[in-house]
This record gives C-alpha cells, structure tokens and sequence, in this order.
C-alpha cells in the first residue's frame, strides 16, 4: 500500500513538473508567418513593452526582423532567445530611444505643417514626401563610408528629421514617421541587392513605391524636389531597383 502511493506520488510530482516546462510553451502564442510575428512585436513596443515570447516553427527570425522593420519605423535591433521548453523570446531595442522619440514628435510637427484635413490621401503623401526632401540632404560622407554603422542617426529618422542629413534608410524611416502623423501607413522596403530603401503604400487597393532618396538631388539643390519616384507603381520602379516584391506586398497586406 504504501509503495503505491509512494509511486502515485511520483508520477503526480512528475506531472506536475511536465505541466510546468508544457504551460509557457502551451500558452504563447502560435504565430505562421514573420508578418504574425511583427504585429505582435509592434503592438507591444507602441505599448510600452519590448518583446513578446511565441511558438513557432515555420518563421525565420530574420524576415520577422524585415516585417517589423517595414511597418515600424524606428531604427532597432531584434534580440532572440530560444527557450528550452520550445519558445522564442524576442526582445526589440532601440537605437536612440530619447533622440526617435524627439523625431517622431518633429514629424507630427512637420506634417501639421504641410498637410490639411481637405487634401486627398494623394495630395498628403506628396506634401509629406515635398517636405522631407526640402528640409534634408543625402549624407555622402555617412554613405561613402568604408564600414558605416546601421545603427547611427543617418541611418534613422532622427538623422533626417533632426539633424537633416541621412541616407536612403533614414529618409524612409522618416518618411514612414510623417505619414503615421497623417494617419497613412507607409511600409519601409530593404534591399540588400542594391543596399539601398524606400517606403511603399497603398491607394484604392493599389501598391505604389515613392523613393524620397531618389527624388532629392545630390549635391543639395536646396528647395528643388524631382518627383521621378513619386508614386511608381511595381513595373516601372522594377526598370531601376530590385526588391522581395512577393514578401513586401504581403507585409502590406498583413497591414490592412
């Protein structure tokens, strides 16, 4: 009798250890797609968080990290941890908090400045793209370089916003910052085929590519500003860059 309950006793603390390794990974959430697994992320950073733990077998942190950059616009790092009982943490740090927090209240600023309630969403993309090209320059020196730092102020939308000077991921960033100001989401677009970025949107179901970079004349021409990338659609940006069209247009689809 009492070896029974010695054994009974075993097998309960041994399921209760089993129950307490199965619970977190049990109750995190599953997410199947890097666009899943970004909304989560952005949704708690913009709450005040800095992570969030999921299961997951079928995504590769690093387009997570490419799905959050294209809707978050804040320069960051993406840290994982991969827990033993099958989880994964991930944990967002911010380049700069103080210095993106500054820009994003200069962007709400700029965009009360150059856009009004009457404008079509059209006429505020361009108003907001017009803006950022006038108040910022390309920065040679940062992207001439030999190992320049992704996670500096050119690099970001305080660089472009702030100091006024940045390269192709800056002037995207702030671009995604002044349309957030507006109510438009405009996503963030990387490729590592030409190093270079800029920002897409949607308009009545259609996606467009505006490329401020591009569209700001080196040397600085001062109030000049080309529209030569203004609202592109796919097949005529594709005659001069290369991108994941496949993976950003389902970044924005996953946005609406």
């Amino acid at each position: 009798m009492k070896r029974a309950l010695k054994m009974l006793l075993f097998l309960l603390l041994a399921g209760g250890a089993a129950l307490a390794v199965l619970y977190p990974r049990l109750s995190a959430p599953h997410v199947q797609s890097p666009y899943e697994a970004a909304a989560m992320l952005e949704e708690t950073v913009r709450g005040g968080g800095d992570g969030a733990v999921f299961r997951t077998e079928e995504v590769e942190l690093d387009e997570v990290y490419a799905a959050l950059e294209a809707r978050y616009p804040y320069a960051f790092s993406l840290h994982a941890t991969t827990r033993p009982n099958g989880t994964t943490e991930l944990r967002v740090e911010l380049s700069r908090p103080a210095r993106q927090e500054q820009a994003w209240g200069y962007a709400q600023l700029l965009a009360s400045e150059c856009v009004t309630d009457d404008m079509t969403d059209e006429e505020k993309l361009r108003a907001l793209h017009d803006a950022l090209i006038r108040l910022c320059r390309y920065d040679t020196e940062t992207a001439e370089g030999t190992s320049p730092d992704g996670a500096t102020a050119p690099f970001a939308a305080d660089g472009a916003l702030i100091d006024h000077k940045a390269v192709c991921a800056g002037y995207g960033r702030a671009y995604g910052m002044l349309c957030e100001a507006v109510g438009l989401r405009a996503i963030y677009i990387a490729s590592e085929e030409m190093n270079h970025g800029w920002n897409a949107v949607r308009l009545d179901g259609q996606t467009y590519f505006i490329d401020c970079t591009f569209d700001d004349p080196v040397p600085d021409r001062g109030d000049y500003v080309s529209d030569q990338y203004f609202l592109l659609p796919a097949d005529r940006l594709a005659k001069t860059h290369v991108w994941d069209q496949a993976f950003y247009e389902q970044a924005l689809d996953s946005m609406e």
